[in-house]
């Protein structure tokens, strides 16, 4: 009876989960909170350019969320404007756990900081609209700092991209949780206790998720869609240093214009001088008088040549301003 017993096969009983099977398990863990514990979900992938993190944000939507692949295109954001219409979307056909990317994050129609602050207020009034339907939305950026305290405190998990080849990439999932008890946050890993017949067995921890590049359909579709993106940001930095170039340019056929204008009331000051009699008797330059013999000067550039040209008049000493003389 003891050798049976001792000659039992316990690695076949109770087989050691390999990576696939953890991987598994904390997709099925995912889902599950989604499609089943009514729970919304909101990761935040960071790394350095080229990491893959966008491609792995793709891969959980994917994962995740069986009407992504059809709406890719307007799942996968840039901008606010097309971020209200992903979850209007959603809202309209009542998807349950609809996936969103929110690709480069601060890169879209809004510096980075007000970027976050008004994303940050859709989220939050969106989750408040769509919360029934658990939404999945994953932030994407190349730094967890860029993000501002609010998308931080909104975000359940803070994954770190990396990789070491192009064939898949690693991520790090952290879940954050926050307490009231003390400042700040504090992240942990996903763990898992296997449980055999109610009892606790031994316990894994995921610090590691090799994710590979996504089936070819969802990649090339995935990199049209960024890549006219990325172009019409390109069209768009051209268009904007041009119209610096343009205010740049015009500033200094402004200030010329001034400087000719100040050049020829000095020359002929006579011409622009009034007389007050107020506290004695006071001459000054009369900026409707300058504004008379040129048109196109508004009130304010008038004011300005009056005030330069007297300025260089009192220093060449051509004419003083006032006299405390009787007439």
């Amino acid at each position: 009876m003891h050798d049976q017993f001792y000659e039992l096969d316990f690695d076949r009983i109770y087989p050691t989960p390999t990576s696939e099977t953890l991987a598994w398990a904390y997709f099925n863990r995912l889902y599950r909170k989604l499609h089943v514990e009514n729970f919304s979900l909101l990761i935040t992938f960071y790394g350095r350019h080229r990491a893959g993190k966008s491609l792995g944000a793709v891969d959980f939507g994917y994962i995740l969320d069986p009407t992504f692949l059809p709406n890719l295109e307007s799942r996968v954001v840039y901008t606010s404007k097309a971020l209200m219409q992903a979850f209007k979307d959603i809202r309209v056909k009542k998807i349950k756990g609809g996936a969103v990317i929110i690709d480069e994050a601060g890169s879209g129609d809004l510096s980075s900081q007000r970027w976050y602050e008004e994303v940050s207020k859709i989220v939050s009034a969106e989750l408040q609209a769509v919360g029934y339907l658990n939404p999945f939305i994953g932030f994407v950026t190349q730094s967890f700092s860029f993000i501002n305290t609010t998308a931080r405190k909104l975000s359940q998990g803070v994954f770190e991209v990396y990789r070491t080849n192009t064939s898949y990439s690693n991520i790090k999932p952290f879940w954050i949780e926050n307490n009231p008890w003390i400042s700040g946050s504090y992240r942990k890993y996903p763990i898992f206790c296997e449980n055999h017949n109610g009892v606790a067995s031994n316990i894994y921890k995921i610090n590691n998720i090799k994710i590979p590049l996504p089936p070819d359909e969802v990649k090339d579709r995935y990199i049209a869609h960024s890549q006219a993106y990325k172009d019409k940001l390109l069209v768009d930095s051209e268009e904007e240093i041009a119209l610096l170039e343009f205010d740049k340019n015009s500033k200094k056929v402004y200030a010329s214009g001034i400087d000719a204008i100040v050049e020829e009331v000095v020359s002929n000051y006579t011409d622009y001088t009034s007389v007050s009699q107020k506290k004695g008797v006071n001459v000054f330059l009369n900026p409707d008088l300058i504004r008379h013999s040129h048109s196109d000067l508004s009130i304010k550039d008038s004011k300005l040549v009056k005030a330069l040209a007297e300025k260089r008049l009192v220093k060449d000493n051509k004419v003083l301003f006032k006299q405390d003389v009787d007439l």
